[in-house]
């Protein structure tokens, strides 16, 4: 039983919450004295998990809520700040429950915490509306910063916990035709140190329909460019059928010491693909109402979440 605990201890890993980034920043901005509110509402839930190049299945969905808060403002038609703040809660729960209590670990109980803040500057770099040319798409340009939340990174976590910077490249283009447009991202973020660096993407295509109702299908996504497979190399294949020996000083294992302090679960490979489908409606006064859903197809070293969300963004003239 020790064995089993001692090889779990370190089994737990980070799982960014991919849903509170839907619907952030796009290549569309407010335009001068225009100012985007856009409350974001994501509830996540997943019971199983891509560890490395292996599935895990869990006793018990792990559920996540977040709020989120996005307020963008155009300086000038091409220059917009953005903020993003939020707070979330990551539900009660067991991973492990098995022959009747005789294995299990210990219950999380419930947690909550502030969420990442982002921030950042846009710059349109080419309108489509402006463009002679009926191809080309709304190109911007976004450098940001981000600042970690307060929450308790162990076992599971609502975030990375790291600092860090970002820069984006946002696409997107209404193609006149038959309500069609595509939106599209490539970013990439760094953060502290011993978090990997990311690129993330983003590409949809949408559907107009009665000028007030659209629907949205895309892909979203994380590659890590670093970090190791697994937090405690005891458990990468074909070494995690070993039984290795608890050596021990004053009752401390040094090795266990090390993974913790020098392999922590949020300097692990994170890799993500999110299918993703929304539903949004506009009214007569501007505001855009969005409600989605996403699902991880495929991944490594994250978490296989289904989530659920709406978002509202409010413009006001100011």
């Amino acid at each position: 039983m020790k064995l089993y605990f001692n090889s779990l201890k370190y089994a737990f890993f980070l799982f960014s919450i991919v849903a509170t980034n839907l619907y952030s920043q796009q290549a569309w901005a407010p335009y001068e004295r225009q100012l985007w509110v856009r409350p974001v509402f994501v509830h996540s839930e997943y019971d199983s998990a891509f560890l490395a190049g292996q599935k895990a299945k869990y006793d018990d969905n792990v559920r996540i809520s977040v709020a989120n808060l996005a307020l963008e403002y155009g300086f000038t038609d091409r220059l917009t700040a953005d903020l993003t703040i939020g707070f979330g809660k990551l539900g009660r729960h067991r991973i492990f429950n098995r022959y009747f209590g005789l294995q299990q670990t210990p219950e999380v109980p419930d947690k909550y915490g502030f969420m990442d803040t982002r921030f950042g500057l846009r710059y349109k770099l080419v309108d489509e509306f402006d463009s002679k040319y009926r191809w080309m798409p709304t190109i911007s340009m976004r450098i940001g910063g981000i600042k970690r939340g307060d929450y308790d990174r162990n076992p599971q976590s609502l975030g990375d916990g790291a600092s860090g910077g970002e820069v984006n490249l946002y696409l997107a283009k209404d193609f006149g035709i038959w309500g069609l447009g595509g939106l599209g991202e490539l970013s990439y973020r760094k953060r502290e140190n011993p978090v990997p660096d990311d690129f993330l993407y983003y590409s949809a295509i949408y559907k107009r329909f009665f000028e007030s109702l659209f629907l949205t299908l895309g892909m979203r996504g994380q590659v890590g460019q670093g970090g190791y497979a697994y937090a405690d190399p005891r458990q990468e294949p074909p070494w995690n059928l070993v039984r290795y020996p608890q050596p021990s000083i004053y009752g401390i294992n040094p090795y266990d010491v090390y993974v913790q302090n020098e392999r922590p679960p949020w300097g692990r490979k994170e890799i993500y693909h999110n299918a993703e489908i929304g539903f949004s409606y506009v009214d007569s006064f501007g505001n855009f109402y969005t409600l989605f859903f996403s699902e991880t197809i495929a991944g490594y070293n994250t978490a296989k979440l289904t989530t659920v969300g709406f978002a509202v963004t409010l413009p006001y003239n100011l």
